[in-house]
């Protein structure tokens, strides 16, 4: 199963959009969108954006928002469990 990243980045691509294009639409900045398709959630200030941006996106591309956000929050889930487990 593909990561909520590697999804979106597949969707606008068989769509083809262009970065600059999905920015343009969104009002969403081009370094966010690129770090929202490589998975880099460490470059946003807090998880509300990431949230809020991922669901403007998954919308643009006229993906399963709620599955999406499933996905999405599924991943955190992991991320935190693995954390702890390294603390």
């Amino acid at each position: 199963m593909s990561t909520v990243a590697e999804q979106l980045r597949q969707a606008r691509e068989a769509q083809k959009l262009t970065v600059h294009q999905v920015a343009d639409i969104t009002k969403i900045r081009t370094d966010h969108i690129r770090a929202l398709e490589e998975g880099n959630f460490d470059m946003f200030s807090a998880p509300v954006y990431i949230r809020g941006f991922v669901r403007s996106y998954a919308t643009l591309l006229k993906l399963d928002v709620p599955q999406t956000m499933a996905a999405l929050d599924a991943s955190w889930a992991g991320r935190r469990s693995s954390a702890s487990r390294r603390r």
